[in-house]
């Protein structure tokens, strides 16, 4: 009776085994490796931006509220949660249509692989230490055969040396109010999928324009049916910084971010991201940085700045000056082919004078000796006329 107890026992644990571990490979296969929640209601932007007025553009369709990635052997999914996706109203194929999506990856790619630290139609730009090496811009996707953002409208993966458009690749798909994107491993060839918890990441979102420069929304300083309010919030300083910074074509073009990195594991708050928005800088025509620099890099910026500046002014200068003097080179040059010129006609009416001297002294020789021999025949002459006198004289 006990054996079969015992028998009993086990066979009723090898089933719950059986049961259980399926469900927790799967739980684990489906818990994210990364996941970041960000604050709800800081779309946006840079702390003061509203929505365009048109009906389509439902309050939240902006506002990132949870970013996750997940990993298996074969891919990467990236998972971004909205408030409210807001349907699709324009059909895009890929499930949505009011957002554009981008997702940077600062991998753990060897340091001879190229990182870019720009972004892409955002008017943002990355720290060194955040500068992509890869880049996944989504958007909804009308064309067919579907043509790379920002370009054409659907999703693309940037690599250091390519780009892959959407395919059995690169998916796009949308879950309830998330945009899901799913990119096989082998896309990201040069970082390590399994030290991604030390990538660092930033997932920004953009209202989609499919007539819009770079395919992104423009961000106008009054209201409108089809354009970011740049200034619907601010403050009259704010108001003054946006204004120039669209002057000079630096305003921000993002209403919401979602951060990971080690140092931000759990993303960033809605004051953080307004600042690292804020952060561009009229007076030196930069963009705003994420992270933004700190004050003492500001400072080491302006400084350098007002040193390249300075030395832009000593080289146009001493350019100003090398003209001067190529033009004195150029005249003294002149007057040196003016005196050589001058001096060979003196040279030829010196040789003349020579010539014509020579000729002068060999007639005036000539003169002298003819005279001296033309003195000695009339003396010889009148010598013997006076000895011929002489003896007639005696004769007589």
């Amino acid at each position: 009776m006990k054996n079969l107890e015992k028998k009993q026992v086990i066979v009723l644990t090898l089933l719950l085994l059986a049961f259980t571990l399926p469900a927790i490979r799967i739980a684990r296969a489906e818990s994210p490796v990364i996941q970041v929640v960000d604050p709800t209601g800081d779309d946006k932007g840079p702390g003061y931006y509203g929505y365009p007025t048109a009906d389509v553009f439902k309050p939240g369709v902006f506002d990132i509220v949870k970013f996750e990635i997940y990993t298996d052997n074969k891919t990467l999914t990236f998972k971004t949660y909205f408030k409210d996706l807001g349907g699709n109203p324009w059909g895009g194929k890929n499930g949505f249509c009011l957002q554009q999506l981008h997702i940077y990856l600062h991998t753990d790619a060897p340091a001879n692989i190229p990182s870019r630290s720009s972004t892409i139609g955002l008017n943002v730009n990355l720290d060194p230490t955040w500068a992509w090496h890869y880049a996944i811009l989504v958007g909804p996707c009308w064309e067919t055969p579907p043509q790379p953002l920002p370009t054409g409208q659907c999703a693309v993966i940037y690599r250091p040396f390519d780009y892959v458009v959407q395919d059995d690749r690169l998916k796009v798909s949308v879950d309830g109010n998330a945009i899901v994107v799913q990119v096989d491993r082998g896309l990201i060839d040069y970082g390590d999928v399994g030290n991604i918890k030390n990538w660092r990441i930033i997932v920004a979102v953009a209202s989609h324009d499919g007539f819009g420069p770079l395919k992104i929304r423009g961000v106008g300083l009054s209201k409108g049916d089809w354009n970011i309010w740049a200034t619907a919030t601010a403050n009259d300083q704010q108001k003054i910084a946006i204004a120039n910074a669209i002057k000079f074509g630096i305003e921000p073009r993002v209403m919401d971010i979602a951060v990971y990195s080690p140092e931000y594991p759990n993303g960033i708050s809605a004051d953080q991201q307004y600042a690292w928005l804020s952060s561009f800088d009229p007076n030196t025509k930069t963009p705003a940085v994420i992270p933004p620099l700190t004050l003492d890099l500001k400072a080491q910026l302006a400084s350098i700045t007002k040193e390249r500046d300075d030395l832009k002014t000593q080289v146009s200068s001493l350019q100003g000056q090398v003209s001067t003097l190529q033009s004195q080179v150029n005249s003294l040059q002149g007057q040196i082919k003016t005196l050589q010129d001058q001096n060979k006609q003196l040279q030829d009416q010196l040789q003349t004078l020579q010539a014509s001297t020579v000729s002068t002294t060999i007639a005036m020789g000539l003169a002298i000796v003819l005279f001296i021999i033309g003195f000695a025949v009339g003396y010889l002459f009148t010598g013997k006329k006076k000895s011929s006198s002489g003896t007639t004289a005696k004769q007589s």
